[in-house]
């Protein structure tokens, strides 16, 4: 039983929320079965116990039917009148979280029954809430034509009067529900590629028609649609060989709203950003480094990450990377501190480990870099190449040039053992390795090998640790 897919489910809710189900599952309005009830309240009780044996069908039976004999159809009945409520809990809930939706089913519901009085009411709310949005996405233009044709319901009762504004309406709002899901989609396509950054042509219908629409009334859409403005921005950003230009105007506009967006939607836009800075810092341009901190720390001062459930931990090293890099240690030290307990717990613990070592390693204090960096675990391939490339530098500035080597040479069977699955990370970390060999021979005075290093670093600006590597063999002698 503790495979059932409700108890799925129960694991996946908070406390407030198993208190609000305990409640709807009590009301007479939604519940007539108290054994129902019997059997909500032992799994919950069941699901904090560390006995599995507790929710093996026959224990539950023995519980919730005493003395009788064990009936599996009628246990398997009334666990899935369980899941039916609590099926019905999540629709009452989710409903509950859009005001709009609900006022909608008011305005169809008083259509129906002709309350006049009511339907204008409601309808005067809604018509200030559709004019005054700033987040005009898909669902906006969902909840907007779903009303219009309760206007029009309502309204054409009188077959003469002339409702030509709402079918236009409507026909408008139509267009930008396409619009702003086919865009959203299409930038979500592109995000999965790892590398997208000009010459792309996504082979998507209607594409070139939307973005000619888009570009005939910019400024329009700029003023009236900034979520679809945002994401043609994003688009454009990534396809375009003119890319850093929307970049910079996504950004402008973005901090410029930043106040007005939803979190939802403010997240999707600071994705797409970082995303594309990374993706030009891979390339070298590193200006986009100043620019991403720009992102996170404007970004943080408006309390964005405050509002995160939970931090991807891909995500907040890339920021603690970012900034140690440019020497703010303070400020990276502060907001690890910070939002630390905002990393998914299976990743907590491991995260914390490698982020302590990259801050005791940009203050140099080395001992302390390598204890941190000795306890992470290797739970994907991140963690074991970031690890072992901090360890190698680390090694090499304490002089421990045969451990080093040994780190080097593990790395390198990692990753060819890994090749297929690292796609462009392998050939960057094994070009990091073999100048990492080459350093260590140019440090023996090898004075060719440190004149081929460095034209080499000239050539491949692509490379890990590209910076420390030139700035060590810059002080060879």
């Amino acid at each position: 039983m503790k495979n059932l897919k409700l108890i799925e489910i129960l694991s996946g809710l908070d406390t407030g929320e198993i208190k609000r189900l305990s409640e709807f599952i009590r009301s007479p309005f939604f519940n007539k079965n108290d054994v129902v009830i019997s059997l909500f309240d032992y799994i919950v009780k069941s699901m904090k116990s560390s006995d599995e044996t507790d929710l093996e069908k026959r224990s539950v039976w023995k519980i919730i039917f005493p003395g009788e004999k064990y009936n599996d159809l009628k246990l398997r009945s009334l666990t899935s009148e369980l899941k039916r409520l609590i099926e019905n809990f999540l629709t009452v809930i989710s409903g509950d979280e859009n005001e709009t939706r609900k006022k909608i089913s008011l305005t169809e519901f008083f259509e129906q029954r002709n309350m006049v009085k009511n339907f204008n009411a409601v309808s005067k709310e809604l018509e200030d809430h559709f004019k005054n949005e700033f987040n005009r996405n898909f669902d906006f233009y969902t909840d907007f034509v779903s009303y219009e044709r309760s206007v029009l319901n309502q309204k054409g009762r009188n077959i003469e009067k002339d409702l030509d504004w709402i079918y236009f309406g409507m026909s408008d709002n139509i267009d930008r529900y396409f619009i702003s899901a086919k865009l959203e989609l299409i930038n979500s396509l592109l995000s999965r590629k790892y590398h997208v950054l000009g010459n792309i042509a996504p082979k998507v219908k209607f594409i070139d028609e939307m973005v000619t629409f888009v570009e005939e009334n910019l400024s329009s859409i700029e003023k009236n649609d900034p979520l679809i403005y945002s994401e043609y921005l994003v688009l454009k950003m990534m396809t375009s060989e003119n890319g850093d230009k929307f970049f910079n105007k996504l950004l402008n506009f973005v901090i410029k709203n930043i106040d007005r967006f939803k979190h939802n939607e403010l997240e999707q836009v600071y994705f797409s950003v970082i995303n594309y800075g990374f993706n030009k810092i891979a390339m070298g341009e590193k200006i986009y480094l100043k620019k991403i901190f720009n992102v996170y720390s404007t970004f943080e001062e408006n309390g964005f990450y405050n509002r995160k459930k939970f931090f991807q931990d891909i995500d907040f090293i890339s920021i603690v990377i970012i900034g140690l890099y440019l020497k703010n240690i303070e400020w990276v030290e502060n907001f690890f501190h910070k939002y630390f307990k905002k990393i998914l717990p299976d990743f907590r613990e491991d995260t914390g480990n490698l982020i302590k070592g990259f801050i005791d390693y940009s203050k140099k204090n080395y001992n302390e870099a390598i204890e941190s960096l000795s306890k992470v675990n290797y739970q994907h391939s991140y963690y074991y190449l970031k690890s072992k490339e901090t360890l190698i530098q680390i090694y090499y500035e304490i002089g421990e040039f045969e451990t080093m080597e040994y780190i080097a040479d593990s790395t390198r069977h990692y990753l060819k053992r890994k090749k297929d699955v690292l796609s462009i990370h392998y050939s960057r970390y094994n070009d990091y390795l073999k100048y990492i060999a080459i350093l260590l021979k140019a440090r023996l005075k090898d004075k060719n090998e440190k004149g081929i290093l460095i034209n080499e670093l000239k050539k491949n600006i692509n490379v890990i640790g590209r910076d420390w590597l030139l700035e060590k063999v810059k002080e060879i002698r």
